[in-house]
């Protein structure tokens, strides 16, 4: 059974997540790039590019930035930073983003696949309306990170420090939260199939309705026999 919540982001005490990149101020004047090209990231709009790959160093950076219409094979970035940028309306079936750095970016309308962002650095991230696959996010450090109205088949959050995080109006099929640290992680918004390592979501906020639909995993953690 799937678990069903209103958006209640922000009650009871926790912490919603905060943001300070202002696209409108940032973005205001940045230079056209050319699609074809494809080879300036810094202080550049660029809109309708299409590749097999991008493909960027260990300490590239791409820094404000505009992507609009973003098709890829493939979005290599491991080890690079990507910081005050807009990507909007991207398709990319897989992203290899390790021990990547992200700052106040905003990523919307766009579909990725497999998504591997182990060992990463996050600040000031916000995803709207995304269709998201596999996001590997283990051991990653996450601060004021915002998911609204997103589908996310897996998010696999093992060993990751994440303070701040809110899911609002998402569908997520499987949350891995085994060996998390989590803080003011709001999950109250969040349409959840299955959690993995329940015991790794202290610190989150769950609603009554999501408490009483895990009962009989929390049950199983500390070993209870329920026996009507």
């Amino acid at each position: 059974m799937a678990i069903r919540t209103k958006n209640t982001r922000g009650k009871a005490g926790t912490q919603a997540p905060a943001f300070d990149f202002d696209e409108a101020v940032v973005l205001a004047d940045l230079t056209p790039g050319d699609a074809e090209a494809f080879d300036a990231f810094v202080g550049v709009s660029y809109a309708g590019v299409a590749r097999d790959a991008w493909d960027l160093a260990v300490g590239d950076t791409v820094e404000a930035c505009r992507i609009e219409g973003l098709e890829l094979g493939s979005w290599t970035l491991r080890g690079t930073h990507l910081l005050e940028s807009v990507v909007a309306g991207a398709n990319v079936p897989a992203v290899s983003g390790a021990r990547s750095g992200w700052r106040d970016v905003e990523v919307r309308d766009s579909r990725f696949g497999s998504v591997e962002l182990y060992d990463t650095s996050w600040r000031g991230i916000r995803f709207t309306r995304c269709k998201l696959g596999y996001v590997n996010l283990r051991a990653a450090e996450l601060l004021d990170i915002a998911f609204v109205d997103c589908t996310i088949d897996e998010i696999d959050l093992m060993d990751a420090a994440a303070r701040r995080v809110s899911f609002d109006d998402c569908r997520i099929a499987t949350v891995n939260s085994t060996g998390a640290r989590l803080t003011d992680v709001d999950l109250r918004g969040a349409d959840l199939g299955q959690v993995v390592g329940i015991e790794g979501l202290r610190g989150a906020t769950i609603s009554a309705e999501q408490l009483q639909l895990m009962a009989p995993a929390f049950a199983e953690l500390l070993g209870l026999r329920v026996d009507a």
